[in-house]
């Protein structure tokens, strides 16, 4: 190996669906791709969140140009508090990935106004991280300003498409930029692509956002009582849309949990709820509100201990009780490891209040992937054309299904790289090869 091949190391993101983190090396330079945390297989109120091995970097450190940030989930920014109390570097992300991760930082106490925040869009090109030259474009996701990556290296390209779908018809955003990722990867046949598996199982393509709120209404609009939709907090399109159909049926939203308060904040900090705040009702207000015009968003979905949805089924809300005339609906996918115990057992706790549940066993099209499925990676493999192939975001399943995918489209299998935690892949970019 020489001083100018180019060392990618997955920190995370591999035979793992979450704790992504990916470090590229050229040089005497580094490029860090997201810092997020990973869950335990079964999640409790004992059990620590993981975070990435830290250690190559902390030997490294001088040589790190930056910490790019693809989206504002927590998988993929959770860990950067972590990583930012070790290392001092900038910070390059969107405005929206920006507030959630300076929302963690004070969690931590840790001062935002110290980090060095490079705000970027898919508007830009060529942002220099040392030998790494960037441009973002935009993808489609289930959270808002979502950011696929095309980097280039010593005249060779790559891609890094961490979690996206194709969406035509998405929630107050556009479509994934056909346009921009295939100018970009027509300049020069891409060395690599690294994309999301986590959707290669299922057949098809995934379908629109756009699908939800149609569901959500055709509930609320039945609902005698309260309404509470639960979803990911940092799901912004979600809550969007539990807002907007609730107005169409007549009611008034509120939000419950820390987590969904500092979201919806977030949002509306940003212009995404700018034409609905005449229709939300303040905690002080709620006393006087008739629940049967109010539509509850609010924190808990994956049955976390201690969210405001656990303490509601278990009767121990101090603001708030459950009626028999209320409805619950779960729109989200209880997909991270060992959830889905915890979920069944609040589900359970709900039924046995006499509440009205819509949850993902018996209801349809209350939750759409933010992951393509099979179709969708497929189009991707076809728009990018790369030399190789590897996924991540996924277990190895998923991984070893995007290989076969990947065969079906003419590939090789050893041109679809599956990769462990860790292991360290160097690719001679003089001749354009991976390195055994």
């Amino acid at each position: 190996m020489t001083t100018q091949d180019l060392k990618i190391i997955p920190c995370g993101g591999v035979n793992n669906v979450t704790k992504n983190m990916f470090i590229y090396e050229y040089g005497h330079d580094i490029m860090v791709v997201d810092c997020g945390i990973g869950f335990p297989d079964e999640p409790g109120p004992d059990q620590e969140l993981e975070i990435p091995d830290f250690s190559y970097l902390l030997t490294n450190q001088d040589k790190i140009r930056g910490l790019v940030i693809s989206h504002a989930h927590f998988d993929h920014y959770g860990a950067v508090p972590h990583f930012l109390e070790k290392i001092k570097v900038p910070v390059f992300c969107s405005r929206l990935s920006r507030e959630f991760i300076k929302k963690k930082l004070l969690e931590y106490g840790l001062k935002p106004k110290n980090v060095d925040f490079r705000i970027i869009s898919h508007k830009d090109n060529k942002i220099n991280l040392g030998s790494f030259k960037l441009t973002p474009f935009h993808v489609n996701h289930s959270v808002p300003q979502s950011l696929g990556l095309f980097i280039q290296i010593a005249n060779t390209n790559i891609f890094h498409v961490s979690d996206y779908k194709f969406d035509w018809t998405p929630v107050k955003e556009k479509p994934f930029d056909i346009q921009k990722a295939s100018s970009l990867a027509a300049q020069k046949k891409p060395l690599l692509l690294l994309s999301d598996c986590l959707g290669s199982t299922k057949s098809g393509h995934t379908e629109s956002e756009s699908l939800i709120e149609q569901n959500f209404e055709k509930i609320i609009a039945q609902a005698k009582g309260l309404v509470l939709i639960t979803t990911v907090s940092s799901n912004i399109s979600r809550i969007r849309q539990a807002i907007s159909a609730s107005i169409k049926v007549g009611r008034k939203v509120t939000f419950l949990g820390r987590s969904i308060k500092d979201s919806a904040n977030i949002a509306r900090d940003l212009g995404y709820f700018s034409e609905f705040k005449r229709y939300f009702v303040p905690d002080n207000k709620l006393k006087h509100y008739p629940f049967s015009k109010l539509t509850m968003v609010a924190a808990g979905c994956y049955a976390q201990a201690g969210s405001a949805l656990e303490k509601l089924s278990l009767g121990k809300h101090q603001l708030l009780k459950l009626k028999e005339s209320d409805v619950v609906i779960f729109s989200a996918d209880p997909s991270p490891p060992g959830v889905i115990t915890n979920v069944n057992k609040m589900i359970d706790n709900l039924t046995k209040i006499g509440v009205e549940v819509h949850y993902y066993e018996i209801q349809e099209n209350l939750y759409v992937s933010g992951h393509g499925t099979s179709e969708d990676i497929k189009m991707l493999f076809a728009l990018i054309k790369p030399k190789y192939l590897l996924p991540i975001g996924g277990d190895f399943r998923y991984m070893r299904t995007y290989q076969q995918l990947a065969q079906q489209m003419g590939y090789q299998k050893h041109e679809v790289i599956l990769p462990e935690e860790n292991q360290v892949l160097r690719f001679d970019l003089k001749r354009e090869v991976i390195i055994k």
